[in-house]
């Protein structure tokens, strides 16, 4: 009669609880500090929703025969945005042109322009 040994299978008690004691401690780290963000990555998305805004204007002024202005998205408190554009701010007209205009995003280290081009309407991106 041969006896089998099980004693190569599993794992023991002890390795169980010193991957339960890691994992409880990453789970507490990113409950206290969160999940890691770029600021980078948030300034882009950001600068791409600015973008898809400006590209829906403009193709809802052609649409609808009727001027349309600019209203910025909710951004990120940390997120520096200067805006050079007439009193009237970024108009996009049903012809197809736009007030020539110029959005700068600074997340503090780069930064995104966002261009329109008065006579086409198109925006254009530019990264730093």
């Amino acid at each position: 009669m041969t006896s089998h040994s099980n004693r190569g299978s599993g794992f023991t008690l002890l390795e169980m609880v010193v991957v339960i004691a890691v994992l409880g401690l990453v789970m507490g780290m990113l409950a206290e500090y969160g999940p890691f963000q770029s600021h980078w990555l948030t300034t882009r998305a950001a600068a791409e929703k600015i973008a898809d805004t400006m590209a829906q204007d403009h193709g809802r002024a052609i649409a609808t025969g009727q001027p349309i202005t600019l209203k910025l998205p909710p951004l990120p408190d940390w997120l520096l945005v200067n805006v050079a554009a007439p009193a009237g701010g970024i108009v996009f007209q049903p012809d197809g042109s736009a007030t020539a205009a110029r959005i700068v995003l600074n997340d503090g280290s780069r930064q995104i322009t966002l261009a329109t081009d008065w006579l086409t309407g198109q925006v254009h991106l530019d990264a730093n």
